[in-house]
């Protein structure tokens, strides 16, 4: 229990009363049209400017807006700015990513870079045509040299995005370990897991080598680096068997399972979002303690992956029971639908 963060938990308990659930979210998707859909919207949180919304990009940026209120209020209420900042600092190495592809020739829109971040684009933008990374933080520096000596060597752009991956889950781990959160220790380790195991079945499914996986594997999870080396040679079925007695085991085999019966990793992607929350949620429960902020955060994070899903979904006309299919959970209340 840490009592310095007694107000910020308060805080934080008054809004997560307002946070989107299940029914609400399903009362949106079952709306008539569009218009209806952002109807629902206006006795919430993103209420305010939605009249604005015309467009799927209107609404695009005003998701924008809400999250990064999100990132500005637990910035304003937390004890441990080297713990918070973790989840910020995620943006720093998406919008690297992006650069890093702008500069290889990819034609990149400036709505796919993330704010806030520790470094705004336009320094980023400058270190990446000059060479020059002196003025980056020490952590995004090596990670950019890095990857500019993968490249020269491989000119490989997905071990470019594994390498960023492992660079940033890594020094998440550490910070963790160092501040003994092991609230924030847990769930980068299974972030860790679910990364390695996206991986293992994507480069299972490219025909890549033992050797590529070796690479591309992030050490600091609960599954070993070994037990999926020992498992790349067999079939991916025998890899998701490895995992019967693991916590993974079941969203693993429904996501391999429709992958085989669809080609996607969709449902697999989505099952991890929902793994993932299902362990934020523990910090309902924790009186005080940085937790609850990092749990209202993803949950925010989440509501919005939700939104998004939802009224892109609606603005392209895509039938209700393919929203739902693709609805993450939500913070509060069960998912039955």
């Amino acid at each position: 229990m840490d009592n310095r963060y007694a107000y910020a938990v308060g805080k934080i308990r008054a809004r997560e009363v307002r946070l989107l659930n299940l029914p609400k979210l399903l009362s949106i998707i079952e709306a008539e049209n569009i218009e209806q859909a952002l109807k629902g919207l206006s006795d919430t949180d993103y209420g305010e400017g939605l009249a604005l919304v015309k467009t799927e990009e209107n609404f695009d940026s005003h998701l924008s807006r809400q999250i990064e209120s999100i990132y500005e209020l637990i910035s304003e209420l937390t004890h441990d700015p080297e713990l918070t900042d973790l989840f910020i600092l995620r943006n720093d190495f998406h919008n690297i990513k992006v650069a890093f592809k702008k500069k290889c020739g990819a034609t990149v829109e400036e709505e796919y870079y993330l704010a806030p971040s520790i470094v705004n684009r336009e320094e980023l933008a400058e270190a990446m045509e000059t060479g020059n990374f002196a003025r980056l933080p020490p952590l995004l520096a090596g990670a950019l040299q890095k990857i500019e000596r993968i490249f020269s060597a491989e000119k490989n752009i997905q071990l470019i995005d594994t390498t960023l991956d492992e660079k940033y889950l890594s020094h998440c781990l550490q910070v963790s370990r160092r501040a003994k959160c092991e609230f924030l220790e847990k769930l980068f380790s299974i972030q860790i897991d679910l990364t390695n195991i996206r991986t293992f079945l994507r480069l299972k499914e490219m025909g890549k080598g033992r050797d590529y996986l070796e690479e591309c594997l992030i050490s600091g999870g609960v599954l070993e680096r070994e037990h999926f080396l020992k498992s790349f040679e067999g079939s991916m079925e025998g890899f998701v068997d490895s995992l019967r007695f693991k916590d993974y085991y079941e969203i693993v085999k429904r996501g391999v399972d429709h992958w085989k019966r669809r080609g996607s990793f969709s449902l697999l992607e989505k099952l991890f979002d929902d793994y993932s929350l299902n362990f934020v949620k523990k910090a309902k429960y924790i009186t005080f303690g940085i937790e609850p902020l990092i749990g209202y955060l993803v949950a925010k994070e989440m509501e919005v992956k939700n939104l998004r899903t939802i009224i892109v979904g609606k603005f392209n006309g895509l039938s209700t029971e393919i929203i739902k299919q693709r609805l993450r959970d939500t913070y509060i209340g069960s998912r039955n639908l």
